[in-house]
């Protein structure tokens, strides 16, 4: 029996992991440089996550969705330090595209409407509705039909057709927003944004979030900010749309809150839960668990306390400035972007071929990377634990190799 490949695998079996390092099958170390698929940001085996867990996992870990546990109460509280205090209402769930689809669900039947307004380079998981949604997905002809769907340019300066760049202020890639507002369109139920692009690290500019939060207000629709990449703390902020000074209606979390675990939450206002009234369901077998509490309070109190958040942005100015750097000395590399520990780096469009190369011989020398063809760009999301030396190991390598590729 094998795998049903869905997906691209190599032939190559990971044995175990401490920190951000993992092991192959015949002992080999490789610096993970993605955090397992952009979720173990506290590194592996890291003791102040998998002791409590260890401790929850023998104690209780899944009760009908409709009783409270402590375990759910101390994430609550958690969360209450971190977010604004106007995002009240929370739903503990298991993966991003799950808490997605949720957060459409709230979109729709809080406003009695079915429109989206997406990113066209936007991703926004692998169920059904947030797929169709997706950059990836929206021709997909298995699929069914989304409905009324808007799709905005992506948020990439750098590639404006309107010749805007990282100072951005006039966002006609938004022109099509304003288009809705002056057609008098009521039937946009939300817009879905994320802080950046996990497409191909595309980083609007501060701002973008501002007029999006004036153009769903303008069309009566809920803002949606999709976070499954970005929170929390990865982009050196605890979520994406603090960057804009900007409060979404419904914010989905994903991946880094469960730091390995299949965790996600989704949180709005209680205002969007009294619209919603009875028209909303959504029950399923480990909602709102309690080993999922205690990994969200447990996640969210390590980066609090060990202060990773301010650390992801330093590491992150850090490792930009120096592949920035590279940038100028090796003409390949055409752009470099992020913000925090997530951050990517473009090669020109005629080296894609060079980028898979560049990943292969890396992958050689002890480093686990994504290059992501579609963008040519190599994709960057680290533990927040990953040490300067191990920046510097890697970056010395990949000089090395782009030296053979030039």
């Amino acid at each position: 029996m094998k795998i049903w490949k869905t997906l691209s695998m190599r032939d190559m079996t990971i044995t175990k992991g401490k920190d951000s390092t993992v092991w192959d099958s015949n002992g080999k170390p490789y610096l993970d440089l993605q955090s397992g698929y952009w979720c173990n940001v506290l590194g592996y085996g890291n003791p102040d996550l998998i002791e409590p867990v260890k401790e929850q996992i023998t104690r209780l870990t899944n009760v009908m969705s409709a009783f409270r546990t402590e375990e759910v109460e101390v994430a609550l509280s958690e969360l209450e330090r971190i977010l604004p205090a106007e995002l009240n209402r929370v739903a503990f769930l298991n993966s991003g595209s799950e808490a997605v689809d949720l957060a459409l669900k709230i979109a729709r039947a809080a406003t009695w409407r079915t429109g989206m307004v997406v990113n066209d380079r936007g991703y926004y998981g692998a169920t059904t509705y947030p797929f169709s949604l997706s950059w990836s997905g929206k021709d997909a002809p298995y699929l069914p039909d989304p409905g009324e769907v808007h799709r905005l340019p992506p948020p990439f300066c750098q590639s404006c057709e309107h010749g805007s760049r990282e100072d951005c202020r006039d966002f006609k890639c938004l022109e099509h927003l304003q288009s809705l507002v002056d057609e008098g369109n009521d039937n946009i139920a939300a817009v879905m944004y994320e802080p950046i692009a996990g497409f191909g690290i595309l980083v609007p500019p501060i701002g973008y979030g501002v007029k999006l939060r004036e153009y769903a207000d303008a069309l009566d629709a809920l803002l949606i900010s999709e976070e499954v990449t970005t929170a929390p703390g990865k982009t050196g902020r605890w979520f994406g749309f603090q960057h804009d000074g900007i409060i979404p209606d419904i914010l989905v979390l994903g991946k880094a809150i469960g730091s390995g675990f299949p965790v996600s939450v989704v949180v709005t206002f209680s205002e969007v839960e009294e619209r919603c009234g009875n028209a909303l369901r959504h029950v399923q077998s480990h909602q709102n668990d309690a080993l999922t509490g205690r990994i969200v309070g447990t996640v969210i109190s390590v980066i609090r306390e060990q202060g990773l958040v301010e650390e992801a942005a330093r590491k992150g100015e850090y490792w930009l400035n120096a592949l920035k750097e590279l940038m100028e000395e090796f003409p390949i590399i055409v752009d470099v972007r992020g913000r925090g520990l997530m951050f990517g780096v473009q090669l020109s469009q005629d080296h894609v071929k060079s980028g898979e190369i560049i990943q292969e011989k890396l992958l050689e020398e002890g480093y686990l990377m994504d290059f992501h063809s579609s963008s040519s760009t190599f994709r960057f999301f680290p533990p927040y634990v990953i040490t300067y030396e191990e920046i510097d190991s890697f970056m010395a390598a990949l000089r090395k190799t782009l030296i053979t590729i030039e």
